[in-house]
């Protein structure tokens, strides 16, 4: 599929944009543009490259499809590989989704979609239209339907298994969202469950039905994240992101970062300066 070189310029509320894989956008490296927008990145062809999407490592097949939130770190590691992305505002992503859709989009499920032959060309045709919309009149509203129409087919028909959770789905969306405001100072599961309406032994349940997690390793995943996401960046000492996470003393964020990853602070710093300095 050809899509034409519109411009990349997600200043507006409602930006919407679909670019090939191969494309460079330089304008992703401004982090207040990147955590901002949502991403559907669609791999056409089979690739020996590994797409990293938060530091963890994950096959690229042909027609395998991601699906990324704001605040994700995520490049292809390797060659170059063959696909599509579509990039959009948070205001059209609040538009489109439904509680089914959102499960595309869980930050702790990147394990990705591999679309079954009968969804594929329904999935191109819808692609098409975007490409026409979005690089023609871009009619907004147009716009919004066909990704819509897009995520439901994907939802419905990707994976071969439709994930929902009734009303436990919802009260997961605002559980994920309480603890992305406040998981650096607060590591209860009290306070959580308390403004769900639910005990702390049900909110467990349900988020390890979906997510295999609970709510204190939620609480842990999302802090070692962001520490690496902080330390990658190095632009920050390790004391003040130690301070930033909600940790009072820098050598017990230095322990707790090696108990879950394997690697110190230090360490992880090397090499991901090493990666950068192989990429460039």
């Amino acid at each position: 599929m050809i899509i034409p070189d519109t411009p990349f310029n997600p200043a507006s509320a409602d930006f919407f944009g679909i670019y090939p894989l191969t494309r460079s956008l330089p304008e992703l490296q401004d982090l207040s543009v990147r955590f901002t927008l949502f991403h559907i990145v669609w791999f056409t062809g089979e690739s020996s490259s590994q797409y990293v999407i938060d530091f963890e490592r994950y096959p690229i097949a042909a027609d395998s499809l991601y699906c990324l939130g704001p605040w994700q770190v995520h490049r292809v590691s390797g060659e170059p590989a063959e696909g599509i992305r579509i990039i959009f505002s948070g205001d059209i992503y609040g538009d489109v989704v439904n509680d089914d859709v959102r499960w595309l989009f869980n930050p702790l499920v990147n394990d990705g979609v591999r679309l079954k032959a009968d969804i594929v060309e329904p999935l191109r045709m819808l692609l098409r239209l975007m490409v026409r919309e979005s690089s023609g009149a871009g009619e907004t509203d147009m716009l919004k339907a066909y990704l819509k129409a897009f995520l439901l087919h994907l939802i419905r028909s990707g994976s071969g298994e439709r994930i929902s959770f009734g009303v436990d789905a919802a009260r997961l969306m605002i559980l994920f969202s309480l603890v992305d405001t406040h998981y650096r100072k607060e590591r209860k599961v009290s306070f959580y469950a308390s403004r769900i309406g639910l005990s702390p032994k049900r909110l467990n349940e349900i988020l390890k039905m979906a997510t295999g997690l609970t709510l204190t390793a939620l609480l842990h995943y999302r802090l070692i994240i962001e520490a690496r996401r902080q330390i990658s960046y190095g632009k920050r000492n390790f004391k003040e992101i130690a301070f930033d996470l909600g940790f009072s003393e820098q050598a017990y964020f230095s322990r707790f970062f090696k108990k879950k990853t394997g690697q110190t602070p230090e360490a992880f710093r090397q090499q991901m300066f090493k990666l950068s300095k192989q990429s460039g």
